[in-house]
């Protein structure tokens, strides 16, 4: 049973060598609340528009398991995590190189350090799979007022170019990504219509100040390529190199 004072992790640690996630108050957030539902709405889109061009045998989605946001795509096995199987997010029990598509909506704001997730999705993708991660933006209308929202107050909100950096420290080619939403997080749905207006300017003028954010990253495998024998003889270095010759003068 989870203890009163923790009702608000979303992570939570039974131990020192498990992590399972727990998003149902998250769900019922992006659900029924004004704000939640605009959040949702977007990505929504943005998510159906680019995992239907997204083939493969294996897909997972890891977070908001009640929310089918693979619709759309072409791939015949879908997984969900806490669904159709139970799994401590750093040692999740799949075959190296077996998913060809991963959806990571808004988890890793909610994990003490996101970076060992990271590399266990890194493993389970396949060479050239792909990898769509939403988060909440730190530097938005919701890291400015996080005490204010509930369902943030235990968050780590993410800076988007830490998380460009961690990808691309992990062999992620970086392919695209969407803002989404610039509208202060109101209560009321016709606050919310009434100040739109604030998305066509912040795409235009301050797109990185976005209430969320996807990224697109593609997962790239470096092979070396073996030199053969005979080609190391490009490489020999001479056993003599005349450097030169150079001459000093000495006026007096």
């Amino acid at each position: 049973m989870i203890k009163a004072r923790h009702k608000r992790k979303y992570f939570l640690e039974t131990s020192r060598t498990n992590l399972s996630y727990d998003c149902s108050q998250l769900q019922h957030w992006l659900l029924h609340t004004p704000m939640g539902r605009e959040i949702l709405r977007k990505e929504r889109f943005f998510l159906h528009n680019n995992v239907s061009t997204i083939f493969g045998t294996n897909s997972l989605q890891i977070g908001l398991g009640e929310i089918n946001l693979l619709h759309g795509n072409k791939i015949p096995n879908h997984y969900t995590l806490n669904i159709d199987l139970k799994a401590d997010l750093r040692f999740i029990p799949l075959a190296t190189n077996s998913i060809d598509l991963i959806v990571c909506p808004h988890v890793l704001e909610f994990t003490n350090n996101y970076h060992h997730v990271l590399q266990e999705f890194q493993r389970i993708l396949t060479p050239q799979g792909k990898l769509i991660i939403t988060a909440f933006n730190r530097y938005s209308w919701f890291g400015f007022l996080k005490s204010r929202i509930n369902i943030l107050k235990n968050a780590r909100l993410i800076k988007l170019g830490q998380l460009k950096d961690q990808l691309q420290t992990l062999n992620f080619h970086l392919e695209g990504g969407k803002f989404f939403g610039y509208t202060p997080p109101f209560k009321d749905v016709k606050k919310i219509h009434k100040y739109r207006w604030m998305n066509k300017i912040g795409d235009r003028w301050f797109p990185t100040f976005a209430n969320s954010f996807a990224i697109i990253a593609r997962k790239e495998v470096i092979t070396p390529t073996l030199i053969k024998r005979m080609d190391m003889e490009a490489f020999k270095i001479p056993e003599t190199v005349n450097l030169g010759t150079a001459k000093t003068c000495n006026k007096s």
